[in-house]
């Protein structure tokens, strides 16, 4: 979602016209001091002081309800936009303070909501700047004819000393099938609720590598709820304190995986929350060690990459998510829930001289049987698409594969290449790195 910003609306309220918007107890750290005013309120029935606005990339009709509220006097109105929208069928920003906030005595954010459609909102708190750090967001909230309460967890309080980003939504159109509708939202504070419990993490594994240093983003965590549910949620990993069970091959100071030479496993568990994360670090990529005069290169730091691609196609029925690790200057590709992907080159790849195409993968995954992976590449697009080069290679889990595929003879452009795990492997991660073509 773009959240450039537009305008921003100032005030202590809004009139009617247009404006320009976009039970386990855990260790909790303290190791902040507080400075900031505490102040609960954010809209009852105004705005309260300081609390300004700012759109996420477009201009939307928000205005202050005296007719439909949950209580007291007014709620904030939202209308949100059909699909023929010109700047889009969605709207969202955020209500924040520049003065911050010391919020550590409360555990929730909290508003009601109510929609003249049936719909799905996003809503959170911590996403102002250009740089926030304690962000935790909540999507698939409904909305309907109904007064809902929502409650926004808060992972660690004692983190939010100084917090300017308040509250912020997005609303689209893509449940209501096109339909614009009108949001309501009202009674936006923090709250005490002291019923929230059971904070963690979702075990997640990462790959890292001999040097450099990795920072941990956005984890998905679940909080119970007085209700008994767990909501799930995403939140910044800055909400909490790790602790490195292997020192010696990774350290963590914040969220900064600090790594020392060593191939090994160390497992990040936090102070505040159970769960964990898993790095496993491995061993960088062979060093390719073809002449350049002789390679056209799409994906290496030893070559000039000359060919560009989005990396994933997307393609029908491919589950695969990718992205891309940094580390210490080494770029290393990572596919995830991986079956197959297309990476379809931005300008076809002159191969006319070419003889091969190399890859060089490793599996994350325990090994399993027999795990292979087959690497195509291909020349055209859309329905006259031919094979020019194909190879079944076999991967070693935690080791590097070099994959030389064959180009035939007759080889002219190559458009896109297409890695796909063959019926028989069920492995899910992989690693790819140094994507090239060459002549011998």
């Amino acid at each position: 979602m773009n959240k450039h910003i537009l305008n921003t609306a100032k005030g202590l309220f809004f009139s009617a016209a247009l404006v320009t918007l976009a039970g386990c107890e855990r260790e909790i750290s303290t190791d902040v001091l507080a400075t900031s005013p505490k102040v609960a309120e954010v809209f009852l029935d105004e705005f309260a002081a300081g609390v300004d606005f700012q759109a996420w990339g477009k201009t939307t009709a928000l205005s202050q309800d005296n007719e439909t509220k949950y209580s007291g006097t007014a709620s904030l109105k939202i209308e949100v936009p059909t699909p023929d929208d010109f700047l889009g069928n969605w709207t969202g920003g955020v209500f924040f303070t520049e003065a911050g906030r010391d919020l550590s005595d409360y555990d929730a954010l909290t508003f009601y909501v109510k929609s003249s459609a049936s719909t799905k909102i996003e809503v959170g708190l911590g996403s102002y700047g250009d740089n926030p750090e304690y962000t935790a967001t909540i999507a698939g909230v409904t909305a309907d004819a109904n007064w809902r309460k929502v409650i926004i967890p808060i992972p660690n309080p004692a983190k939010l000393t100084a917090e300017k980003g308040l509250f912020n939504f997005s609303a689209g159109t893509n449940d209501t099938g096109g339909q614009a509708y009108t949001l309501w939202i009202d009674e936006v504070k923090y709250e005490k609720l002291g019923t929230l419990a059971h904070t963690r993490i979702e075990n997640m594994t990462m790959a890292g590598f001999p040097s450099g240093d990795f920072e941990i983003g956005t984890l998905t965590g679940y909080v119970n709820l007085p209700n008994g549910i767990d909501q799930k949620m995403t939140m910044s990993s800055k909400y909490f304190t790790f602790e490195s069970s292997n020192p010696e091959i990774a350290t963590i100071n914040e969220n900064v995986i600090t790594f020392h030479g060593g191939k090994g496993k160390a497992v990040f568990t936090p102070k505040e929350a159970q769960g964990s994360i898993t790095v496993n670090v491995y061993d960088f990529a062979p060093v390719p060690s073809h002449n350049e005069a002789n390679v056209i290169s799409l994906y290496s730091d030893k070559y000039t990459n000359t060919l560009s691609s989005p990396f994933n196609g997307y393609w029908d029925w491919q589950t695969t998510s990718n992205n891309e690790i940094n580390a210490g200057g080494d770029h290393i590709m990572h596919y995830g829930t991986f079956n197959y992907v297309g990476i379809v080159l931005d300008n076809g790849a002159d191969c006319s001289d070419m003889d091969c195409l190399h890859i060089d993968i490793l599996l994350m995954d325990g090994s399993d049987g027999n795990q292979q992976i087959t690497v195509e590449a291909h020349q055209g697009r859309g329905d006259a698409v031919a094979t020019v080069g194909k190879e079944v290679a076999t991967l070693k889990t935690g080791e590097w594969i070099s994959v030389d595929v064959p180009l035939d003879a007759n080889t002219n452009l190559v458009h896109e290449l297409m890695l796909q795990r063959p019926n028989g492997s069920n492995y899910q991660d992989i690693l790819v790195d140094n994507i090239y073509f060459y002549k011998n």
